[in-house]
């Protein structure tokens, strides 16, 4: 998981992003959480109707 997201930080950098905002299924925001990532409010799931997601922002700059 951790290889993976590092990846996908670098590639979102390497485009010119300044930041990632990630809807995250419920049991993974601890892992973003401990990747750096922090909880800026919920998001609709797009997939089953009713339910809320977490979404977390996770800052590129300060992850250099």
């Amino acid at each position: 998981g951790r290889r993976l997201f590092e990846h996908a930080a670098a590639q979102a950098r390497a485009l010119g992003a300044h930041t990632m905002h990630i809807p995250a299924d419920p049991n993974a925001e601890a892992f973003y959480l401990h990747m750096g990532a922090r909880r800026i409010g919920a998001t609709p799931s797009g997939s089953i109707a009713g339910r809320m997601l977490p979404l977390l922002e996770y800052d590129l700059a300060e992850s250099e």
